[in-house]
């Protein structure tokens, strides 16, 4: 059994999305699960080793997409107990959000902050 109470989160700092409180870190292959509380607009940016999924507990975001495998761009809008899966190389940026949300980050495998690349296409 594992038990996170909230004085076990590690807050890592992001360089796109800023602070996020990793909850549970997986193995190497496992994934990770951690908390974004009142985020706002994001920086652009695509990962090359992970995926992604975001769930909105609380609050909404609105979320812009850019496939390079099919070069087609989209836009989503998030409400509370909404989720959208981001494989690894889609290009993704919050654009905007509710003052105050929480939102879950679940990446397989583990979320590796030196891992977030420069997207130039949602810029």
């Amino acid at each position: 059994m594992i038990v996170k109470l909230l004085q076990d989160h590690v807050i890592k700092a992001s360089p796109f999305c800023g602070p996020i409180h990793e909850i549970l870190r997986g193995a190497e292959n496992s994934p990770n699960i951690a908390m974004a509380f009142d985020i706002g607009r994001t920086g652009a940016h695509y990962h090359e080793s992970f995926d992604e999924i975001y769930l909105v507990l609380d609050g909404w975001i609105d979320l812009r997409l850019y496939d390079a495998a099919i070069a087609q761009t989209s836009t989503h809008h998030l409400e509370a107990n909404e989720l959208c899966v981001i494989t690894k190389g889609i290009h993704h940026q919050i654009s905007a959000a509710s003052p105050t949300n929480r939102l879950a980050v679940i990446t397989m495998p583990r979320f590796e902050p030196a891992d977030e690349q420069l997207s130039e296409v949602l810029n």
